[in-house]
């Protein structure tokens, strides 16, 4: 007993500064959940993009933090947006009875060039080995694709029974 309250105490005080440094920061709590920083540290031509989209909804653009996601294969750099997580006062000019928006840009020398588009519940990329997959969940139906260097094509669906 004594060996274990000694060990949580060591615990404790290596941990205390690092609490207080996040709490003098205001933690991680206190980012702002729906903040235009998301759109703004997009590279250019998708933040074009997605202001072009910011100006249907009638709403300043700001999204949450997990509306832009990465992931890299092989040299080929793939970012997915997510629709959901962006502020829109008007949710019909990005969602529809299939879902939310999702798009997919594959980064082409120093543009992106848009490979992928769906109305979704949810879009995921994955990088199985060599090649990158999308994931997509759509109305209890999940669809899978693999990117064969030009495009994804469909490689698997499969219906969720919850």
């Amino acid at each position: 007993m004594k060996c274990f309250l000694a060990m949580a105490g060591t615990v404790a005080v290596a941990i205390l500064p690092i609490i207080q440094s996040a709490s003098a920061r205001g933690g991680l709590a206190s980012e702002n959940p729906w903040a235009p920083e998301h759109i703004e540290r997009l590279p250019p031509d998708i933040r074009k993009a997605v202001l072009r989209r910011a100006r249907a909804c009638g709403s300043k653009a700001a999204a949450a933090h997990y509306f832009s996601l990465s992931i890299e294969s092989y040299g080929a750099r793939f970012i997915s947006l997510h629709f959901e997580d962006f502020a829109c006062a008007n949710r019909a000019a990005i969602c529809n009875d299939n879902g939310c928006l999702h798009q997919v840009y594959l980064k082409s020398g120093e543009r992106h060039r848009l490979v992928f588009i769906t109305y979704a519940d949810d879009v995921r990329l994955t990088n199985d080995g060599p090649t990158v997959g999308l994931e997509v969940l759509k109305r209890r139906r999940t669809q899978k694709f693999q990117w064969n260097g030009r495009h994804f094509t469909v490689s698997d669906v499969k219906e969720i029974w919850k």
